[in-house]
């Protein structure tokens, strides 16, 4: 399924989840509509917002990690660090102790 797909089943779900609370608020909470209503719709949109996190930590993001070109380390400022190709141990800060 595509990334579009997973989106709209999602916010599908979403709906739905906020419709229940809604619905089940106005037939089970014992307090004047308005206040059911509400109270079902304040829950349905917590539900629903953490459906919607939870759905976007699996989705993950559209773009793919970058990768670094070949001859492209630049860095700059008082403590910064460029490497490319490293296979060692690589010191940095005030004095170079490697704690072990």
């Amino acid at each position: 399924m595509s990334r579009t797909g997973r989106w709209l089943l999602v916010v599908f779900g979403s709906l739905v989840v906020f419709g229940l609370c809604v619905l089940l608020g106005d037939l089970l909470l014992p307090w004047d509509q308005a206040t059911r209503i509400g109270t079902g719709a304040g829950a349905g949109a917590v539900i629903a917002g953490v459906l919607g996190a939870w759905a976007s930590s699996l989705i993950g993001s559209a773009g793919s990690p970058t990768t670094p070109t070949a001859g492209t380390s630049i860095a700059s400022g008082e403590r910064s660090v460029a490497t490319q190709d490293n296979s060692g141990v690589i010191i940095t800060g005030d004095n170079g102790n490697v704690q072990r």
